[in-house]
C-alpha cells in the first residue's frame, strides 16, 4: 500500500551522491521481502490451522489482525517520516516488523502468532518513505526510476514469496521453516537499511501527528471487527456482539467528527465528499476486500481434501503455492499493461473493465469449483482484474490532484484500500466459522460458495460504479464548454 508523503520546505545540497544503484540496493532488499510478507501466509493457513488447532473463524484473525495494522499504522508512519525524518522512521518500522516477523515464525501459541501479525502489518508505509528518502537526494528523473524500480520489485517479491514456500514446505516438516522466511530477509535487509545514509532536509517544525485520532481509528475498527469476527461463536443477537458493533460504530462515528475538525488530521475525510474521487475510492475499497479480504477462503479450499468431504482440491501447501504464483502472475501482467491501455481506451475504461472480470471470476466461483483448471482459470480472471485495478485507480487519483493536495486524497484512497481487507477478512472469517466442516479448520462448501457470492457482489458493485463512472466521463467530455 502506498502513501504520499508531504513534501518538505527546502532541500539541502548533498555534499556527495551515491550511484541510484547502490543507494536502492538495500531498500530493494527490504521492499523484496515486503512482497513475501503479503502473501507468504496464504498456502499455510490450513497447516497453521491444524498446527494450533483452531478453527476457520479463529484462523481469519491472522489476517485481519494483519490488514487493520496496516489500516492504522500507514498514516501514522507517512506522518512521523514527515516530522523526524524518512531514514530514521523508516529502520524503525522495518525493526518493528523485523521483530513481529520472528515472533511468527517462533509462536508457540496461535495468540502469539496473531500478535507478530500486528507489529508485521506496519510494513505498508515502507514505499512512501523509501519515495521520501530518494526524493530527498536525487532529481526528478532518478526518482520516478526509483518509484518504478520499487514497485516492481514489490510485485516479483509477491511471486517469489509463493513459490520459495511452496518449496520449503515441500522439503520440510510443515508450515515452521516457511515462516522464517520473512523474518531472516527483513533481518538481514535491515542491516542493509542501516548503511544508507540520511539525507540534509529542513522540515517544517508545525508538523504533528494525530496520535489521539490513530487511537480513536484502530479502537473503532477493532471493536467492528470483533463483533463481525465472533458472530458466529458468540450469537448475533447477543450482547457481546450487539455492543462491539455498536461501539466499534459510535466510535468511528466520532473519529470522523473529530478529523472534520483538526487542522492535521490522521486522515482528510474531507476528500470522501468530492465526486470525481468516490467512485475511485468505493471501487478500490469493493476490490480490495473481496480479492485480498478472501485470501482464506481460497486458501483453505485448495487445501480441503475431496476424498474425505467431497469437495476442495486436496493441494499441499507446495500446490497451493505454484497455483496462486500462477494466478498473481496474471495480476502482475495486468499491472504491467495498464500504462498503454489506459493510454488507449482511459482508465476509467481500465478500472471497469478490471472491476467486470473480478466479479466474473468470484461469481463464477460459485458454480465451478470441482476442478483445479475451473478454480484456476476463475481465479487468474479475478486477481487479473484486481491487476488492472491496482494501477488504475492510483492513477485516477492521482492524476485528478493539484501538486499541493496529492498527499490528502491518495492518503484517503490507501487508507479505503487498507480497510477493505480488513473488513473482507472479518466478514469471510464469520461466514466460513458459520459453516465449518467436520475437518478442524475448513468451511463446509456452502460456506465457501457463499464466501465467493459475497465477494462476487462486492465486485460487481464495484462494476456498476465503475460504469456509471465512465459514462459520466464521457457525459462531461461531450458537454458544451461554457460561455464566456
Amino acid at each position: 500500500m502506498t502513501h504520499v508523503l508531504e513534501t518538505p520546505l527546502r532541500k539541502a545540497q548533498p555534499l556527495t551522491r551515491q550511484p541510484l544503484a547502490v543507494f536502492l540496493g538495500p531498500l530493494v532488499l527490504v521492499e523484496l521481502f515486503s512482497g513475501v510478507l503479503q502473501i507468504y501466509f496464504s498456502p499455510v493457513y490450513a497447516s497453521l490451522a491444524a498446527k494450533f488447532g483452531v478453527g476457520v473463524g479463529t484462523l481469519s484473525w491472522a489476517l485481519t489482525a494483519f490488514t487493520l495494522a496496516s489500516a492504522v499504522s500507514t498514516p501514522v508512519f507517512c506522518k512521523l517520516g514527515d516530522v523526524y525524518g524518512h531514514r530514521k522512521i523508516l529502520r524503525i518500522q522495518v525493526s518493528i516488523v523485523a521483530a513481529g516477523s520472528v515472533l511468527i515464525a517462533a509462536a508457540p501459541t496461535f495468540s502469539v502468532l496473531v500478535a507478530g501479525r500486528v507489529l508485521q502489518g506496519m510494513f505498508p508505509a515502507y514505499l512512501p518513505l523509501m519515495f521520501g528518502l530518494v526524493r530527498a537526494r536525487y532529481g526528478d528523473d532518478d526518482t520516478k526510476r526509483a518509484i518504478s524500480y520499487l514497485t516492481s520489485i514489490l510485485i516479483f517479491g509477491v511471486v517469489f514469496g509463493l513459490v520459495a514456500v511452496g518449496f520449503i514446505t515441500r522439503y520440510t516438516d510443515g508450515p515452521t521453516w516457511a515462516l522464517w522466511l520473512p523474518a531472516v530477509g527483513t533481518l538481514v535487509g535491515l542491516v542493509g537499511l542501516l548503511l544508507v545514509r540520511g539525507e540534509k532536509v529542513e522540515r517544517r517544525s508545525d508538523l504533528r501527528v494525530d496520535w489521539v485520532g490513530a487511537v480513536m481509528l484502530g479502537a473503532g475498527f477493532a471493536f467492528l471487527l470483533l463483533g463481525i469476527s465472533e458472530g458466529s461463536d458468540w450469537g448475533w443477537t447477543s450482547a457481546r456482539v450487539i455492543g462491539s458493533i455498536v461501539l466499534g460504530a459510535l466510535i468511528l462515528v466520532a473519529w470522523t467528527a473529530v478529523e472534520l475538525r483538526i487542522d492535521q488530521p490522521l486522515a482528510d475525510l474531507r476528500w470522501l465528499f468530492k465526486p470525481h474521487f468516490v467512485p475511485v475510492y468505493i471501487v478500490g475499497f469493493c476490490t480490495y476486500l473481496a480479492v485480498l479480504g478472501g485470501q482464506v477462503v481460497g486458501s483453505t479450499f485448495m487445501a480441503a481434501p475431496h476424498a474425505v468431504l467431497g469437495y476442495g482440491l486436496s493441494l499441499s501447501p507446495f500446490g497451493i503455492s505454484i497455483w496462486l504464483a500462477v494466478t498473481f502472475f496474471v495480476m502482475f501482467l495486468g499491472v504491467l499493461s495498464t500504462a498503454w491501455l489506459g493510454k488507449a481506451i482511459g482508465f476509467r475504461t481500465v478500472m471497469m473493465i478490471g472491476s467486470v472480470l473480478a466479479a466474473v471470476g468470484f461469481l463464477g466461483l460459485v458454480g465451478w469449483h470441482n476442478s483445479l483448471a475451473a478454480v484456476v482459470v476463475l481465479t487468474a480472471v479475478a486477481v487479473g482484474g484486481m491487476g488492472f485495478i491496482e494501477s488504475s485507480t492510483r492513477t485516477l487519483v492521482v492524476g485528478g490532484l493539484r501538486e499541493h493536495e496529492v498527499s490528502m486524497g491518495e492518503g484517503i484512497y490507501e487508507l479505503s484500500i487498507s480497510l477493505g481487507p480488513a473488513v473482507g477478512s472479518a466478514v469471510f472469517g464469520a461466514i466460513l466459522s458459520a459453516h465449518a466442516s467436520s475437518v478442524k479448520g475448513l468451511a463446509s462448501e456452502h460456506g465457501y460458495q457463499l464466501s465467493w457470492l459475497v465477494m462476487g457482489l462486492s465486485c460487481a458493485l464495484a462494476a456498476v460504479v465503475a460504469v456509471g463512472f465512465v459514462i459520466a466521463g464521457r457525459r462531461r467530455k461531450g458537454a458544451p464548454a461554457p460561455a464566456a
